[in-house]
């Protein structure tokens, strides 16, 4: 726990990224137009962020956000938002990187006056959405951040926390995290607190899928909480001409694109 209180965002940390996406919100607007805007998602609304974390960010329109079709949804806009933080000199040293062929392709720099590192992708509302069920997450399960700060650290003090290198983002441990809590049967019996049992939940979590978890043949599931065979997964995601993403998180990415695109079909019948 001391640990825990050390590393967790602070009252400055909060006000420095705030302050990070509103100027970046106003700059956009006024390179693009009125329509465009950047929204949070991740380890930042989330209250989860160690304090050297990335922002992840998107920049989304009002159309696309009101169900419409996307504006910059197009490869080009990278580089356009490229040439933006070079005319803006809102990167360090002018320094960026693109990812144009990722499943979510993203403009990857290190802002100039904090030095915190951002990615923004482009048009993309399922983090959005995880915003709503990480809340949720939290209000079920208030050891979950704890945990998920802890081994969020753990990575990134080995080099384990970028998924463009291989490596597991903050969503997917969180995705782990509360897939644990869901299944342990002294959790859900009440005859565990977790808060009381943080030491023994984050072994268990180490050895879970650090030894015992079959990878090759399961994916978790966490609406309704199980597990499930991955090939069942992989079979709805080749229907769905969808591609295979981290072996371990199975319908959790797919729950929440799901929840993404029931939230804009309503939209765009308002």
């Amino acid at each position: 726990m001391d640990f825990y209180h050390f590393v967790k965002p602070r009252d400055f940390e909060q006000f420095i990224r705030t302050r990070l996406v509103e100027e970046l919100r106003s700059n956009v607007k006024q390179f693009y137009d009125r329509t465009a805007d950047i929204r949070t998602f991740g380890s930042f609304p989330a209250g989860l962020y160690l304090p050297t974390s990335d922002m992840d960010l998107v920049l989304v329109s009002d159309t696309f956000m009101q169900g419409g079709n996307m504006i910059f949804g197009k490869k080009s806009s990278l580089y356009k938002f490229d040439a933006f933080l070079k005319r803006c000199n809102l990167a360090l040293k002018q320094e960026t990187e693109l990812i144009p062929k990722a499943k979510v392709p993203l403009v990857k720099y290190v802002d100039r006056t904090t030095g915190l590192k951002i990615d923004v992708s482009f048009e993309n509302d399922t983090g959005l959405i995880a915003n709503r069920t990480f809340q949720e997450w939290k209000a079920t399960f208030p050891a979950m951040p704890i945990l998920v700060t802890l081994i969020k650290h753990l990575l990134a003090m080995r080099g384990l926390n970028e998924p463009v290198n291989g490596g597991i983002g903050g969503f997917s441990v969180t995705c782990l995290v509360v897939s644990l809590l869901q299944n342990m049967p002294q959790v859900q019996s009440g005859s565990m607190v977790p808060e009381h049992h943080l030491g023994e939940i984050l072994m268990e979590f180490l050895d879970l899928y650090g030894n015992q978890f079959n990878y090759e043949h399961t994916a978790i599931q966490l609406n309704p909480p199980g597990y499930i065979p991955k090939v069942h997964y992989l079979d709805f995601c080749l229907s769905k001409k969808k591609k295979k993403t981290n072996p371990l998180l199975g319908s959790c990415e797919y729950s929440v694109q799901e929840k993404a695109r029931h939230h804009r079909s309503q939209q765009s019948k308002q």
